[in-house]
């Protein structure tokens, strides 16, 4: 894996750690992961991320630990959770303090509990404490919903205390607490390691829905060093189409320490972009997406990079075209 990222010329990698609250190290916090197990909770005789570890070190990659904090579940059904799971845990002695939430499209942590700040970022330490990695990794799993039903209790406590926020506004602080906490519990252990944040592409949704101010992170130090957006859309995309969405989050104010890189879709290449309107056939007509989007990148001076998702779509074969431009480009470009 590691041989062919280095041979197409891309120098970083984000790779799973935490996806439902479960690990793909050997943790003493989280079950092993489905992913790596076969069954979430089983046992290994080994440590996978060891290995895949000093596999990156052998070809010079950079590896980050992405975490998915919130995430428990895409299913709604706690028995299919193992009884290591620490959101089970929470739900089998009860939950009287609504740490973990029972949503129809799954099972969520609760953005708004201390407590389950706390739990991630022991997590987190505990990665740090076992590997040597360059920084932390999260995306764009932040409100699992809209719904008042998600933080009901601690909002309640926080009313009738005499606290004047909206929910929304609320909501957006409690998440704001998130991260800086983990960020400070990351420099915490070393100064040098970086904390990136992926937030999706539409600033509204981040703002409205998922309770994210990427505005703040970018201007403010102490939240994030890297911000990665997921502007995933072609160029023909009818309502976020590539350069208008680049150049939004190029014009966004950033502090001093903050490196902004895009985030390009490598697993659109070759396939139909159902919510693209007009745009829907853009990946299935065009081979050299991928390249002009890294070119318009390297234009743009206000961007630091890109970051292709995801590993597996590299080599598939109905990318292969796509990716051969792309690979020649980072080549000739030494991005």
């Amino acid at each position: 894996m590691f041989k062919k990222i280095s041979d197409f010329g891309l120098n970083t990698a984000f790779v799973h750690m935490v996806a439902f609250s479960d690990a793909f190290y050997k943790s003493d916090i989280y079950p092993y992961s489905s992913y790596i197990a076969g069954k979430e909770g089983a046992s290994l005789s080994f440590d996978p991320f060891a290995v895949l570890l000093s596999s990156a070190k052998k070809y010079g990659v950079e590896v980050h630990g992405w975490i998915n904090p919130f995430r428990v579940s895409h299913k709604n059904d706690p028995s299919l959770l193992s009884a290591k799971n620490p959101a089970k845990l929470i739900l089998d002695s009860g939950n009287a303090d609504g740490d973990v939430c029972i949503l129809p499209n799954g099972i969520y942590y609760n953005p708004a509990s201390p407590a389950v700040h706390a739990r991630i970022i022991s997590g987190v330490k505990e990665i740090l404490g076992k590997y040597d990695i360059a920084g932390i990794h999260i995306d764009d799993y932040f409100y699992p919903s809209t719904d008042k039903s998600v933080d009901e209790k601690q909002y309640s406590a926080y009313t009738a205390k005499g606290g004047k926020l909206s929910l929304k506004d609320w909501r957006i602080s409690s998440v704001n607490a998130f991260v800086s906490s983990l960020y400070s519990a990351v420099k915490a252990v070393d100064p040098s390691l970086t904390v990136s944040i992926s937030p999706a592409a539409q600033r509204d949704k981040n703002k409205n829905t998922l309770y994210a101010d990427c505005d703040l992170w970018l201007s403010t130090s102490g939240y994030a060093d890297i911000i990665i957006p997921q502007i995933y859309f072609g160029f023909r995309h009818e309502k976020c189409d590539f350069n208008s969405m680049l150049a939004q989050w190029g014009g966004l104010k950033r502090h001093s320490g903050m490196r902004l890189l895009c985030g390009i879709a490598a697993y659109k290449c070759g396939k139909e972009d159902k919510y693209a309107g007009s745009g829907s056939k853009e990946w299935l007509e065009s081979s050299d997406i991928m390249l002009r989007q890294a070119q318009s990148i390297a234009a743009n001076k206000n961007y630091d990079g890109f970051v292709v998702y995801s590993y597996s779509d590299i080599s598939r074969k109905s990318c292969s075209e796509e990716m051969k431009r792309l690979r020649e480009y980072i080549k000739n470009n030494g991005n």
